[in-house]
């Protein structure tokens, strides 16, 4: 029901949703959840059996319910029809699912990852054997030479800077060009441009392409190649840059993708689904002064959709830089209107040289990679002096790196994936990093000091000694009295009685034997565990027989510490078993000890 109260309009009762798949079962035509086409993907041209090819087209159908990325149905699509190839020319030739061996699988898969992600696919499909379902669902471990993950590197400030400026640099000439062409154009609709002047045919021209999206082309001629009054009114340039009068270069896409992603460190991805933001106006002026802009990252799930505030307050701020970008590509977007593909997104350009149907976004495929590419190449051969790994990833970590704060992720991400992989980060904070360490080193030697020796066992004799010697540092002699059970306390044994850290040096210990668990003295071993395991169990009893203030003035820091040691040396199911270790006798103790009857 809506807000107000009132039903929904339902479907008519003829209604059907549109089938996936055609009825040869060899094409998909999925739709996005949205309702967006993701493409046509057709099987009836790959090689091998029908029936082999259906069963797995339809897993293909099935797996891709879920997407709504054209990209990745481009992936998995393809690396199908690859399959179908490589199980054709098998021999002998794998005809149907029953075939698909884990031998074969892994033959066909490798190293290649790609390949493998198919798995969730093919598992999918009826008649693939078990044993090859549970081998493609088990996890796969890479490679030693692959396995972790490198280290990354981020560019410098100023090499990030001087790749911005590039960019910028790259989008000002393109929206400077386009605008003083668009003003032609205006003046020549107007009619403030008369016929005879001199730039009467460049306006006529200008007027064709808004409208058209292309040059005006002979159509007597076999190629449709463009008239030569076109050409002379754009003085013979070329048709990339006549085209270029109204619509921006590939390469000028790059370089917005570039400026976008070092300003506000966005996904390649994200940008290609980006849409024209919304914005508010400034009090005062006309033009924008915040953008609204909301982004799509399909791998943060159910948190994919988010939407990022910039503020237009001058030439370096990101909102000048969208500012920028959106005038270089609103021609392109009116052109489309006219031609009855509207369209919302951002990075919008002319993608070749033929007609209006290369006029269109950069969401599917590689075209925005391979427009970044363009870019960099173009303004290297101009004399600009880029650094090296210009390209979506690694501006993407540098502008994370130098922001100090998460972009389009979590925090945890973050700092995870960028801040701790980044060399120059790991550097940097080197130092921060050893004081921290040593100052919790310190701090868990004054928390928990006890040590433990775990195998030490009095029937060993002279060889737990020694190991206790040599764990401790002890004084071996010491060490075959603790073996023995003579310097034994109610909770460990005691190398050291008139060295207490809690006592004036030379004087016996004097202090609960509580404090034994942050006294360096205090060697515990494995026959101390279970007394240790249920001192614990008796402390937790005790918080809910005292008030919260005696809780925390008397004990709180005993259980902690107890508890940091129980933590460090033993697991969850082990303290059950040392639990039902425990001795009556060493029950009482216990009790004696907390009841404050057994201090000195």
């Amino acid at each position: 029901m809506s807000g107000r109260g009132r039903r929904a309009t339902l479907p008519p009762t003829e209604y059907r949703k549109a089938p996936v798949l055609d009825a040869d079962g060899l094409v998909i035509r999925p739709v996005s959840g949205a309702g967006k086409p993701l493409g046509v993907w057709d099987f009836r041209d790959s090689p091998g059996p029908v029936d082999f090819r259906r069963a797995l087209v339809a897993a293909l159908a099935a797996q891709g319910r879920g997407w709504g990325s054209q990209d990745t149905y481009q992936t998995n699509a393809s690396t199908l029809k690859l399959l179908f190839k490589y199980a054709a020319a098998a021999e002998p030739p794998v005809a149907a699912t029953e075939q698909i061996t884990v031998e074969w699988w892994k033959q066909w898969t490798g190293d290649i990852h790609v390949r493998r992600v198919l798995a969730a696919v093919v598992r999918r499909a009826p008649g693939v054997p078990e044993a090859t379902q549970v081998f493609m669902e088990t996890p796969r471990r890479r490679p030693p030479a692959r396995r972790g993950r490198p280290r990354k590197q981020a560019h410098t400030r100023e090499d990030l800077r001087r790749i911005r400026d590039a960019a910028a640099a790259t989008v000002r000439a393109g929206r400077l060009r386009i605008t003083a062409n668009i003003t032609v154009l205006q003046r020549w609709r107007a009619g403030a441009i008369e016929r005879g002047d001199g730039d009467w045919p460049l306006g006529e021209v200008l007027d064709v392409l808004a409208r058209t999206g292309d040059l005006p082309r002979s159509l007597n001629s076999a190629d449709r190649a463009v008239t030569a009054y076109a050409e002379r009114a754009c003085g013979f340039e070329g048709n990339a840059a006549s085209l270029s009068r109204l619509f921006p270069t590939p390469a000028e896409i790059g370089a917005a993708a570039v400026l976008l992603i070092v300003h506000e460190a966005w996904n390649q991805s994200v940008l290609k689904k980006m849409d024209v933001p919304t914005w508010w106006p400034n009090a005062d002026r006309e033009d924008p002064a915040v953008h609204q802009v909301d982004t799509d990252k399909a791998r943060r799930g159910r948190r994919r959709h988010a939407s990022n505030t910039l503020v237009d307050v001058g030439e370096g701020s990101s909102g000048r830089a969208l500012r920028h970008v959106l005038e270089l590509t609103a021609q392109a977007r009116t052109t489309l209107e006219a031609l009855g593909r509207p369209t919302p997104k951002l990075l919008v350009g002319h993608r070749g040289l033929g007609g209006a149907e290369n006029l269109r976004d950069h969401e599917v495929g590689k075209a925005l990679e391979g427009a970044i590419r363009r870019w960099q190449q173009q303004v290297r051969a101009g004399g600009v002096d880029l650094p090296a790994r210009v390209h979506a990833q690694a501006l993407r970590h540098s502008a994370q790196a130098h922001h100090g704060r998460a972009r389009n992720n979590t925090q945890d991400t973050h700092e995870r994936d960028y801040q701790l992989q980044d060399e120059d980060v790991r550097a940097a904070s080197r130092g921060a990093v050893e004081l921290g360490l040593a100052q919790a080193l310190a701090s868990a030697r004054q928390t928990v000091a006890m040590r433990l020796v775990e195998q030490a066992d009095a029937a060993a004799g002279e060889v737990s000694a020694e190991l206790v010697a040599k764990e401790t540092g002890i004084d071996v002699e010491v060490a075959r009295q603790i073996v023995a059970g003579r310097l034994r306390t109610p909770v460990a044994s005691c190398a050291d009685f008139l060295n207490s850290d809690h006592s004036t040096a030379g004087m016996p210990c004097a202090v609960s034997f509580l404090l034994c668990f942050a006294c360096r003295n205090a060697v515990a071993t494995g026959r101390d565990l279970p007394r240790i395991a249920y001192l614990h169990q008796a402390l937790e009893s005790l918080r809910s027989a005292v008030t919260p203030a005696v809780w925390a003035a008397d004990w709180a820091t005993h259980h902690g510490r107890i508890g940091d040691f129980l933590t460090t040396y033993t697991t969850t199911d082990a303290r059950s078993q040392l639990l039902a270790a425990v001795a009556d006798s060493e029950r009482e103790l216990i009790h004696a000890m907390l009841e404050r009857r057994l201090d000195p």
